[in-house]
């Protein structure tokens, strides 16, 4: 977590803010165009390149050739792909992007957490590399989104000083990422979008788009001045946003883009005579399609101002041939990594591309690494002579070189077998990457999970050593890398094993100890001194949650992991518990302080509730309510910021200061 001690500068000094805005939520869309024909685990990956544009178009064609039926892409996984049933969100992976490399040691916690200093930042994974989030602060103003507007707040005189209207067409989910130098905000957000029928006919049918379309808007706003922000520019995207990271002032926006200029026709009625003729109407479609059917477009935003009234012509968001594949087939979405410097025009400086889906985003100051698996990935029968065995799906890893110079090229790839659990599940140190993953159980084994060993070598991320079988019959919860010589790993299925794992050796990895207690850590924070807090959900001996706690592990010796001190809320849960930005801890006082959500029998709220780290005790502290079934209304806390000796709490539509120790409320400040 990101706590800053403030420079003296006049109050007219450039800040910067770089928003990214997520998708809806933030989050991995795949669809069954991604599953076409998943790549076979173990297997070697390198990205190859296309001979030339037709290549690529030809690459596109003959895939979906392959698959495409009546109903479009994709219906074979019992999900119409070109109907107008909208996406549900259960079908959606909910991996965020992440990074980590050192950033996720104790060092890193403890030199960031800045002696004297008097403002926290965005609980970023990695050091030195902005995550984007829903607020953001320098200090002196507090930076937020509501109702389609970029909002100013002065942190002193607790009063909203500025607004700027942001050019969405329908206002959807924004994210900011804050650089604190430039004096510019680029905001994220993804739009609401409709889709259905397109009123074209192809053989007389009505056509459909093949996907639900995507957009997402980058809006590039100039905060020097808090009473008057300014737009400065902006794109359209076609797509949706997976991840952003800033380091020194340039940003990387990662976007998943499904086929955008697809439109297929469904059978008129239900004879298998107008199957027939839907399929060879949605094969003459996909053999007349132009490589703009295929790859994202952007528009920018032009007008008065940069507001972003009109917009110029569509244009490629990345050029054909710098896009990529892998060697197998991974679909037919495209991965899109755009680099912008926010001091420049707000559009792309380098782009580069990848057929694939993606996933998971982990940046740190030098990398990017993208992990591409299919969202229902789950082991299927594979055919070995006579015997039939269960093979598990693989997780793809596609790694890129962040140069100095802004520009993000293709370095290496490499593939290992399972799935993620979220961000903190990779790292990357010296060209050396580790990655956790679960193995979903089978007839022949049951569940359990590894930490791989990866290491850059030429063109491909080559395995270099492996610790398996943790926590057989149980899943990953959480993941924390310690140190470059140290990863905490937690597993549940009706207790809680905290493994630590000695990686000081890539080739010979091993766990040094272990800790089974009841309940889950789904978040692992570093709070030095050899301590770790780990927040989660407490639960009975089989397995059943009972409500949030909080743990204090030492780890100071790994071969012996101790839990020292706990506290429990029950009926309560947490958003901290899957998004770590939603978690702040404060280490000028040892508090720390979590949005909750309270269920009970008798009373329901919410807000936000406090504890204290002592040494290495914990307390419960103060709470305040924001909202619930006591006629306050359901107003919902999601994020906490500290500026000088206050908690400013965001909720829907306030931001309000309060005591740090008591979290009695100062003031309160209408978005």
């Amino acid at each position: 977590m990101a706590q800053h001690t403030r420079s003296r500068r006049p109050l007219a000094l450039p800040l910067a803010l770089v928003a990214p805005l997520v998708a809806g939520v933030a989050v991995a869309a795949c669809t069954p165009a991604d599953l076409v024909a998943p790549p076979a685990a173990g297997a070697a990956v390198q990205l190859e390149d296309f001979g030339s544009c037709e290549e690529l178009l030809d690459y596109f064609q003959q895939h979906a050739l392959a698959q495409v039926g009546p109903w479009g892409l994709g219906s074979h996984y019992g999900w119409g792909g070109s109907g107008p049933w909208p996406v549900d969100d259960a079908m959606l992976d909910a991996g965020v992007a992440g990074e980590a490399g050192d950033a996720g040691s104790e060092a890193a916690a403890v030199s960031d957490a800045g002696a004297g200093g008097d403002y926290s930042g965005t609980n970023n994974q990695s050091e030195g590399v902005e995550e984007p989030d829903l607020v953001q602060t320098d200090g002196e103003i507090i930076v937020t989104v509501s109702a389609g507007r970029l909002v100013v707040v002065d942190a002193a005189s607790a009063t909203r000083v500025g607004a700027v209207e942001l050019p969405h067409r329908r206002e959807g989910h924004s994210e900011l990422l804050l650089d604190r130098e430039t004096g510019r905000a680029l905001v994220l957000t993804t739009e609401w979008t409709e889709w259905g029928g397109d009123g074209a006919a192809v053989d007389g049918a009505t056509t459909w788009p093949a996907f639900p379309p995507q957009r997402t808007v980058l809006t590039l706003v100039d905060v020097t001045d808090p009473a008057a922000p300014s737009v400065l520019g902006g794109m359209r995207l076609e797509g949706g946003y997976r991840s952003a990271r800033m380091h020194d002032g340039t940003a990387r926006v990662v976007m998943v883009t499904e086929p955008p200029g697809l439109s297929f026709v469904q059978p008129r009625d239900g004879s298998l005579t107008a199957e027939e003729e839907a399929t060879a109407s949605n094969r003459r479609i996909i053999e007349e399609s132009t490589l703009d059917a295929w790859l994202p477009h952007l528009q920018v935003l032009t007008g008065s101002g940069g507001g972003g009234t009109g917009s110029a012509a569509t244009e490629l968001a990345v050029p054909c041939t710098d896009v990529a594949r892998p060697p197998e087939f991974s679909g037919l979405s495209t991965v899109s990594v755009l680099t912008l410097d926010l001091s420049g025009e707000p559009r792309p400086t380098s782009a580069t591309g990848l057929v694939a889906t993606g996933s998971t985003v982990y940046a740190s100051a030098d990398r990017l690494l993208v992990a591409t698996s299919a969202w229902d990935a789950r082991p299927v029968e594979a055919m070995t002579g006579a015997d039939v065995r269960m093979e598990q799906p693989s997780t793809a890893l596609h790694a890129f070189e962040l140069g100095p110079d802004g520009r993000t090229d293709y370095l290496a790839s490499g593939r290992v077998t399972g799935q993620l659990r979220n961000q903190f599940a990779l790292d990357e140190t010296d060209g050396v990457i580790r990655v956790a993953t679960t193995l979903e159980a089978t007839q022949e084994a049951p569940s359990s999970s590894s930490l791989v060993m990866l290491a850059e070598q030429g063109r491909e991320l080559v395995q270099t050593g492996r610790v398996d079988d943790l926590g057989p019959t149980e899943r990953i919860k959480a993941v924390r890398y310690l140190s470059p010589d140290l990863a905490a790993v937690v597993t549940f299925r009706e207790t809680d094993p905290l493994y630590l794992v000695d990686t000081s050796d890539p080739t010979a990895p091993v766990v040094a100890g272990e800790l089974k207690i009841p309940g889950y850590s789904t978040y692992l924070h570093p709070a030095g001194d050899g301590r770790l807090l780990g927040l989660g959900q407490d639960a009975t001996e089989d397995g059943r949650t009972t409500g949030l706690q909080l743990s204090v592990f030492d780890v100071s010796n790994p071969g012996d992991p101790v839990r020292v001190s706990q506290v429990m809320w029950p009926d309560y849960y947490s958003g901290a518990e899957y998004d770590h930005r939603a978690f702040r801890h404060w280490t000028a006082t040892g508090q720390v302080f979590l949005p909750v959500e309270v269920w009970s029998e008798h009373n329901s709220w919410t807000g936000v509730t406090s504890a204290r780290l002592i040494g290495d005790q914990v307390h419960k502290g103060p709470e305040l309510r924001v909202g619930g079934s006591d006629a306050t209304g359901w107003e919902y806390a999601s994020r906490t910021l500290v500026i000088d000796g206050l908690l400013w709490v965001l909720t829907d539509s306030t931001l309000r200061a309060v005591d740090l120790t008591t979290l009695e409320e100062h003031a309160t400040v209408r978005l």
